[in-house]
């Protein structure tokens, strides 16, 4: 036996129809109260029409990947950017089922989003400490909340929820191996989806450490397991094949990474980014400037990181402020996104407004509230939301 063996963690039993119910039925809510805003903002909306009315922005470039593919070099219609920058797995999955299926993209990338993302909320549970306030509120908030469109729509918020919430729980039950297989898709989900690999070596050190292990003997003892081993290894796989990919088709296995530049996402100094954008003071309106709201998610989902590590969560806050560290080298944008996408971060959030019953009872209406005016301000072009 060495330092690293998984330690033995009692679970409780769970209710499990009980906790498949409660995220389908806000998956149902969310549902009608991101149609009752369609209804009053959309012109000639339908029914027919509601799932393609709810693809904006971004979703554009899942659906195109899903049904033609990547674009080559140079992109056919001469634009001043390809669509390389959207990682493969979800529009991969998406267009797999489309073929299968025969039904329209948007229906698909919606009903696929929907399981998932109840996937991720069950997933979730141990995660949340079994608490079930915060079961309910982590529920509403990806399921009807202001930001559920991100996890509702052709997005990869909701397998990167999904996959991320995968590993953390792995890695709580001592299972490597098996987080090492999330890991591999996590990475192929997103670019910083690689660096969960991090988060799993700073827990096998971290089970090292409590085991009464030192750091002389750490390497000695990883070698002695092959799962934590294989988990290593094999984490940023996703990442690697799309390379390759990239590499075959274009002839630049970091064309994700230099796309960017179509987007003016220069690189430069992140805390001038901040402090630029915490000081962009609207002239005509006393309300935050898109800048500041943007500025100020960053802010919050920091906090959450240091929630985490108060708690002793050292792997998801060493995780969490790499994913939210890296985007801000580039500047403020989508940053609401990246930050609400983080399962530990959203799990943390919703752990705290579930210590208070009051608080968790005002919380879960303003997360709901907030899912209609959340999906108004998507379709009418807010701009802290893209």
């Amino acid at each position: 036996m060495t330092s690293l063996e998984p330690a033995q963690r009692q679970q409780k039993p769970g209710h499990h129809l009980v906790l498949l119910l409660i995220p389908l039925g806000f998956a149902l809510l969310g549902l009608l109260i991101r149609y009752l805003a369609y209804v009053q903002t959309v012109d000639g909306a339908s029914m027919a029409g509601f799932v393609s009315g709810m693809c904006r922005w971004d979703c554009g470039w899942y659906v195109r990947i899903a049904e033609q593919g990547y674009d080559p070099f140079p992109v056919p219609s001469m634009v001043n950017a390809g669509n390389w920058a959207f990682f493969p797995l979800f529009p991969m999955l998406v267009g797999a089922l489309r073929i299968l299926t025969g039904l329209p993209t948007m229906v698909v990338a919606t009903a696929t989003s929907l399981v998932l993302t109840i996937a991720a909320v069950r997933v979730a549970w141990p995660l949340l400490g079994k608490d079930m306030r915060a079961y309910m509120l982590f529920s509403a908030f990806l399921l009807a909340g202001p930001f559920s469109i991100y996890f509702t729509t052709f997005y990869s918020e909701a397998a990167f929820m999904l996959l991320t919430a995968c590993v953390f729980a792995a890695l709580l039950r001592g299972n490597y191996l098996l987080a090492g297989i999330f890991a591999a898709l996590v990475s192929g989900s997103r670019i910083v989806g690689v660096f969960v690999v991090l988060a799993i070596v700073l827990q096998a050190w971290l089970d090292h450490r409590e085991r009464g292990g030192k750091l002389i003997d750490f390497v000695p003892a990883v070698l002695q397991r092959p799962d934590v081993l294989v988990a290593i290894f094999i984490a940023p796989l996703g990442l690697f094949a799309y390379m390759a990919y990239l590499h075959w088709q274009i002839g630049d296995a970091l064309a994700f990474s230099h796309v960017q530049r179509a987007w003016g996402r220069a690189t430069g100094n992140p805390l001038g980014y901040l402090w630029n954008g915490l000081t962009s003071f609207r002239g005509d309106s006393w309300m935050p400037s898109v800048a500041q709201q943007l500025s100020v998610a960053w802010l919050v989902g920091m906090a959450m990181v240091v929630v985490m590590a108060v708690r002793r969560q050292f792997a998801a806050a060493l995780f969490c402020l790499i994913c939210l560290g890296l985007p801000l080298f580039a500047g403020l944008a989508s940053m609401l996104r990246f930050v609400v996408g983080l399962a530990p971060v959203s799990v943390t959030a919703m752990s705290l407004l579930a210590r208070r019953p009051w608080l968790a009872y005002v919380g879960l209406a303003v997360i709901v509230v907030g899912g209609y005016f959340g999906a108004v301000g998507w379709l009418t072009g807010v701009l802290t939301l893209v």
